[in-house]
């Protein structure tokens, strides 16, 4: 669909939502499109002003986990595990502080999954022939009560760095995406697969064993908990071609064996995916253009449509980041960056439902930051109807509602 038409799509789509307002999309004619129905929130931040590593919240509870690292005046470094309160964005307790003279211990939150499992990633480098990573997950399971409670180790674990971790609450099978430096000394990806109601790490998948564009880290992976397929989404044709589809693999979420894969429809590695496994749907955003695509799980076939633009010329980290999905009212949210909506610049989340209609967009976030070591990521309640996002600084989420 052509830009101006799109444009008049949304409009009549959006028209009749709130109070309208009148804008000129870059390129096309002057149009109504009303204002949004979500709003920002409470601002949560962390216990101590340091810069949230890793977070993510209960989809169907009401707390969040989150670890900060903050590095203080006398040159100690401050590591925080703490849980906070959903509805009113407050930290609700500091399950674990330490503080040392070095940044080699680094506890990363990288999901709350299966029935409130918390995983955490204790980043830990020390020297040995070189520097050696060695990682190990602490665990807290469930979250809910507040408390370290375990630790978990995959296989071959030494030298490998965890790029993604998904948080898949539906069902107890996770995927784990992961670079390590193979016999040649060469950068690789691998796969594990894990079991949140075991604890159990499945053997690592090399995996795929063509070419990776591997700078386009994370390395995103869902899981359909009603299929039990898992889905990663790489460039493996040509090494840095950001105009390549991306291939995507459904695989076995228990094993990790390959069950069958589908080119994409945007251009680039994805940038963020979630399924709605109540329809079998699949969303992605990717890197090398501004579409939002939508398949069905089944037979890899489905749409894309493309994020307009109101203001702004498009550009630099204007396309669709991170998604999340609503199951419950079939939803699709995306994150964007650098916002084409607002005449204020700042960020936005975009509401689609499934069929890659938009719905809504939500301006007056602030997630873009690049001096920020973890991308945005965006995660929501759907029965409350709340998420949450990263910003506006360092030491901060943003609650919203949709």
């Amino acid at each position: 669909m052509e830009r101006s038409l799109a444009v008049a799509a949304l409009a009549a789509l959006l028209s009749g939502c709130g109070a309208a307002a009148h804008v000129t999309p870059v390129g096309t004619q002057s149009v109504d499109v009303s204002a949004t129905t979500g709003r920002l929130g409470p601002v949560l931040t962390s216990a101590f002003g340091g810069e949230i590593f890793g977070w993510d919240i209960d989809q169907t509870g009401s707390d969040g986990l989150l670890t900060e690292t903050l590095l203080e005046h006398n040159g100690q470094v401050v590591n925080a595990i703490e849980t906070f309160d959903e509805s009113s964005g407050r930290i609700a307790k500091v399950v674990r502080k330490s503080e040392r003279s070095n940044g080699d211990v680094e506890p990363v939150a990288d999901a709350i999954a299966g029935k409130d499992v918390g995983i955490i990633d204790v980043a830990h480098d020390y020297f040995g022939k070189g520097v050696v990573r060695h990682d190990h997950f602490d665990l807290m399971s469930p979250v809910a009560k507040n408390r370290v409670n375990g630790r978990s180790v995959p296989s071959q674990a030494r030298g490998m760095v965890p790029d993604f971790v998904t948080n898949n609450q539906g069902s107890a099978s996770q995927v784990m995406t992961v670079l390590y430096s193979n016999r040649r000394d060469v950068d690789a990806v691998g796969l594990y697969t894990y079991d949140t109601s075991h604890n159990v790490w499945r053997p690592r998948v090399d995996f795929p064993k063509t070419d990776l564009f591997t700078f386009a880290a994370p390395i995103y992976a869902a899981v359909d908990p009603m299929t039990n397929e898992a889905v990663i989404g790489y460039l493996g044709r040509q090494r840095y071609n950001p105009r390549e589809p991306a291939t995507l693999d459904v695989l076995d979420a228990t094993t990790g064996k390959h069950l069958r894969s589908f080119t994409g429809l945007g251009y680039g590695a994805p940038n963020g995916m979630a399924i709605d496994p109540t329809r079998d749907v699949l969303c992605t955003t990717t890197q090398g253009d501004m579409d939002v695509e939508f398949y069905h799980l089944a037979t890899g076939k489905g749409k894309a449509v493309t994020i307009p633009i109101y203001f702004l010329n498009g550009g630099g980290l204007t396309n669709g980041a991170a998604v999340a999905a609503d199951p419950v009212h079939h939803l699709f949210l995306v994150a964007q960056r650098n916002s084409t909506f607002s005449p204020n610049g700042g960020s936005t989340v975009i509401v689609y439902d499934e069929h890659g209609t938009l719905l809504e967009y939500i301006n007056g976030f602030n997630f873009i930051d690049n001096t920020a070591v973890i991308v945005p990521r965006i995660a929501v309640n759907p029965s409350a109807r709340i998420g949450y996002v990263n910003g506006p600084g360092l030491s901060n989420l943003q609650e919203f509602s949709y």
